[in-house]
């Protein structure tokens, strides 16, 4: 006899009971009832590791049983097989392969599913999202991470008329806004999520130019034009991206925002488009994509730790962008 437990399907009420096997039948008995059941018609759940499992009947009722090992005999006297992915789960080669496929799956879901997604969304959501969390974050940020910038107001105003006056690749003038500003954070520029660019004071310091200033701000513009700050934020902050998408609940987004903003560090492909679209913007307004180069060089020069916080830090694969952007240069120069 296999003791169990029998829940009739119309009550919480369960029954004690045992069942055996009587030919094509499986009997069960308990206090004030004894029934047969044709085997055939029992539905048997599969095998969930150690996990009670049930015999289920017509009409919602069932029986649970604990004693697994008791139930395989029970199930050895009648023509049950076990269902295939039952058997697979207990085949030591079956699950190794299937976890490798997993972590192939995962690894690149993470390397190319999380950025696919993070894009979409980033061009689909309302411009309404970056605005509400740019200015969340300027908030959070500003008396923390951020100070007053110490530029003088006239150097901030020229740099703010070479920048307002640039032509863009695909027309018009810049809307984002341009922000000034002092930190900790080292000579850096990030773009926040509605496109607006933060310059850091010392950064213009370091730099020094007018024009390389310019040469990074059109960089800038490139990740505002891709969206990459929001597309950022998605991609570091799955759950965010989830109740952005399905349920329209940005405060995941707003909570991870400040951390992710400060210390932005984009893949080596948003890099890529970045440059790819300052350097057409340079061009557009008669400059080389030579004086983005000439910065990254600079920098690297002035700061051999940059790879440690800055710019840099945020830009990484330097060596590999100025190589891309020599040859930008030297491709200008032919034309």
């Amino acid at each position: 006899m296999l003791r169990a437990n029998y829940f009739d399907g119309r009550s919480t009420r369960i029954y004690a009971v045992e069942l055996s096997m009587v030919s094509d039948d499986l009997v069960v008995r308990g206090e004030n009832f004894d029934f047969k059941f044709p085997f055939s018609q029992v539905q048997v759940d599969e095998r969930l590791g150690r996990a009670a499992r049930r015999l289920r009947f017509n009409g919602g009722a069932f029986c649970e049983v604990s004693d697994l090992v008791g139930l395989d005999g029970l199930l050895a006297m009648t023509p049950h097989q076990e269902g295939r992915i039952d058997r697979m789960q207990r085949r030591l080669p079956t699950v190794l392969v299937s976890c490798l496929a997993f972590m192939a799956l995962a690894i690149a879901a993470y390397r190319w599913g999380v950025p696919w997604a993070a894009a979409l969304g980033a061009r689909r959501l309302p411009a309404s999202v970056g605005k509400t969390i740019t200015t969340q974050e300027l908030k959070i940020l500003d008396g923390r991470i951020l100070l007053p910038s110490k530029i003088s107001l006239e150097r901030q105003k020229a740099l703010r008329k070479q920048f307002m006056s640039l032509i863009l690749p695909e027309g018009g003038v810049p809307n984002s806004n341009l922000l000034f500003r002092a930190s900790s954070l080292g000579a850096n520029a990030f773009t926040l999520p509605d496109g607006t660019i933060v310059v850091l004071d010392d950064l213009i310091t370091t730099i020094n130019n007018s024009q390389q200033i310019i040469a990074v701000l059109s960089h800038e513009l490139g990740h505002a034009h891709g969206h990459h700050g929001l597309q950022l934020l998605l991609q570091s902050s799955l759950i965010g991206t989830f109740w952005t998408f399905y349920i329209g609940d940005i405060s995941q987004l707003l909570a991870a925002a400040p951390v992710a903003l400060a210390q932005a560090k984009y893949s080596q492909e948003l890099e890529r488009q970045a440059d790819d679209y300052g350097a057409g913007l340079l061009r557009g307004n008669g400059m080389s994509p030579q004086l983005l180069a000439d910065v990254l060089k600079k920098l690297t020069e002035l700061h051999p730790s940059a790879s440690k916080g800055g710019y840099l830090s945020s830009h990484p694969s330097t060596d590999e962008r100025m190589q891309h952007l020599h040859f930008l240069a030297a491709h200008t120069s032919d034309q």
